[in-house]
């Protein structure tokens, strides 16, 4: 009987190559590695090819103009004024919008108004449909505010801090509540209202009572300007007539106490030059719009006019939201954003030309290859080049010059010594800075 090796020697010769195939190919990857990275300087610099949008933007003065009624109270000025409402809260007619006191306390009326802010607060949570620990959405809120105090203190601007702060307060109340930390609503009401009636003793005996003679949105300030910046003077508005209102004093507010925007519609008027104007789009279409005292708070505003004139040009626009907090402060620096490009980011000092062909290095696995790039627009020392995408590249591999419709936002047709250069791709590593990048070292397509 013809006995088996105790060795299967065909498997053992191709298990032998195999390891020794392996072997001379990690060799090879390790050479070429050690000789590529040789060549390389330690101030080689990189960056990845990232999706960037750029906006265009105006910077002006702006105006706003609304349909307000101040209202009108003998007693106001002599004494504390009290509102227990918040600037922008709906209001009746006829409903009671703010308390006057004989005595005076320059933080009093802020003071009794955040107690009525946190009473109100309980009693709806007395009907809170929200189970213990569903801490979510105040989570949610609380994280908000603290993002717009962050934003504000970083950007200079501590005009709403306090309102800041005491919203914070509120929701870290609400969120107390829903954890179970405060149980007993009847007993920190009747706290609150003992601290309110405290309060309120100390500043004398009240004098009046203030009530709406309009239906509209309430605020506890005046600033003299209601009428010369009414809306009904809007479409009379010109550069000239603009220029005109601003050099006017404005009324007296002895006698007034806040006033009741009547329209949840307002205009903010922008003096501009002929060059900005012409950057902004015709009336009825729509931009965001940035006001300074409300830089978190960016709105969508409808172009209602742009006029232009020999010398320069106003554009007004009509925006119909009524934020919560919202400062309409009657002048503020806005931002105007006329346009955005998106495209891939690429430092002026990356950019090479091969052969009459604008493009970048990148670092491609163990080697240097080059990438086209279409560039679109220059800032602040980078390029913003548009980012051509399969099917782009794929027609432009097939045009024979002339542009086929549909396709104007492609570049320019193929030249022939462009034709199999790949585009840069999204996180592509991009070489942006450094020495010792050699023709040997790169990398370039066969030309077709």
């Amino acid at each position: 009987m013809k006995t088996q090796p105790f060795f299967d020697k065909e498997y053992l010769k191709k298990a032998a190559l195999w390891v020794t195939v392996s072997v001379l190919a990690l060799g090879i990857v390790a050479y070429l590695s050690y000789h590529l990275a040789s060549g390389f300087r330690k101030d080689l610099k990189t960056a990845f090819a990232r999706r960037t949008t750029l906006q265009s933007t105006v910077t002006a003065d702006g105006y706003i103009f609304r349909d307000e009624t101040p209202i009108l109270s003998d007693s106001s000025g002599a004494g504390t004024l009290y509102s227990a409402l918040e600037d922008g809260e709906k209001v009746r007619y006829d409903d009671k919008v703010a308390e006057i006191y004989s005595g005076f306390s320059a933080d009093a009326g802020k003071k009794l108004a955040m107690i009525d802010r946190q009473i109100s607060l309980l009693e709806n949570c007395r009907t809170l449909s929200l189970k213990i620990g569903d801490t979510g959405t105040v989570d949610g809120a609380i994280l908000g505010t603290l993002t717009d105090i962050r934003r504000s203190t970083e950007s200079g601007d501590l005009t709403r801090d306090s309102a800041y702060f005491g919203d914070l307060f509120l929701k870290m109340k609400k969120r107390s509540v829903l954890t179970g930390e405060i149980t007993d609503f009847d007993a920190r009401i009747a706290e609150l209202e003992a601290e309110k009636e405290s309060l309120r003793s100390s500043l004398g005996v009240l004098t009046a009572t203030v009530t709406s003679p309009v239906s509209g949105y309430y605020y506890s300030g005046c600033d003299g300007y209601e009428e010369l910046f009414s809306a009904k003077n809007i479409d009379a508005l010109s550069p000239s007539s603009l220029s005109a209102l601003l050099e006017k004093e404005p009324s007296s507010t002895a006698g007034t106490a806040g006033k009741v925007v009547t329209s949840h519609k307002w205009y903010l008027a922008c003096p501009v030059s002929r060059g900005e104007a012409s950057k902004i789009s015709a009336a009825g279409s729509h931009l965001t719009v940035t006001l300074q005292n409300n830089a978190e708070t960016p709105l969508e505003m409808e172009v209602y006019s742009v006029q232009v004139t020999s010398s320069d040009a106003l554009v007004v626009f009509l925006c119909d939201e009524v934020k919560e907090g919202f400062d309409f402060t009657r002048s503020q620096s806005v931002t105007i954003v006329t346009g955005e490009t998106t495209g891939f980011k690429v430092p002026v000092s990356a950019v090479r030309v091969i052969d009459g062909v604008e493009g970048v290095y990148i670092i491609d696995e163990i080697k240097v290859g080059f990438r086209r790039i279409d560039v679109i627009e220059e800032a602040g020392g980078f390029y913003l080049c548009r980012e051509v995408n399969e099917e782009q590249e794929a027609a432009k591999e097939t045009e024979t010059g002339e542009a086929q419709s549909g396709d104007a936002d492609l570049v320019e047709p193929e030249r022939e010594e462009t034709v199999g250069i790949p585009w840069l791709r999204q996180n592509d590593l991009i070489v942006t800075g450094g020495t010792g990048l050699s023709e040997g070292m790169t990398q370039l397509p066969p030309k077709k």
